[in-house]
């Protein structure tokens, strides 16, 4: 069930990071696709969104896309911080990485619905099979 709840975080992240379509669903590489898979310059956290208390997760925004306004709609659940989330042994699913909408969601073994090691390694899986995140742990970050 937990892993059910970090897939449905990740996409649903994702959806509010301004992959919106027109209202006939057509989609228009130049004007949709194409602004989100731009590269970004600093790769520094704009703000996070956590919700360990009740999740063991915790969101960091990481890419350009994300205004005040869009991150604090986003954690209407947590408590929103310019800061960056705590770093997690765990790791965390790194969600679009050096695209303007660059996201990473961090778990946690403690907070409202601690994640195992085991747990955590099928979170990895998952979101390694994504196509469109990796799973990173603090010390992946550092190396840039």
């Amino acid at each position: 069930m937990k892993m059910v709840k970090l897939i449905f975080l990740f996409f649903f992240c994702f959806i509010l990071t301004g992959c919106d379509q027109s209202a006939n669903n057509e989609v228009d590489y130049e004007d949709d696709v194409k602004p989100l898979i731009e590269t970004t310059k600093e790769g520094k956290v704009q703000g996070s969104c956590n919700v360990i208390e009740t999740k063991s997760t915790c969101v960091d925004f990481v890419g350009e896309v994300f205004s005040e306004d869009r991150m604090k709609l986003s954690c209407a659940e947590g408590k929103f911080s310019w800061d960056a989330c705590p770093y997690s042994d765990l790791g965390g699913c790194q969600a679009m990485p050096n695209t303007i909408t660059e996201s990473i969601i961090w778990s946690y073994d403690y907070g409202g619905e601690p994640i195992s090691v085991e747990e955590a390694g099928y979170a990895a899986q998952a979101c390694n099979n994504t196509g469109v995140g990796k799973w990173v742990v603090p010390a992946d970050l550092l190396k840039k």
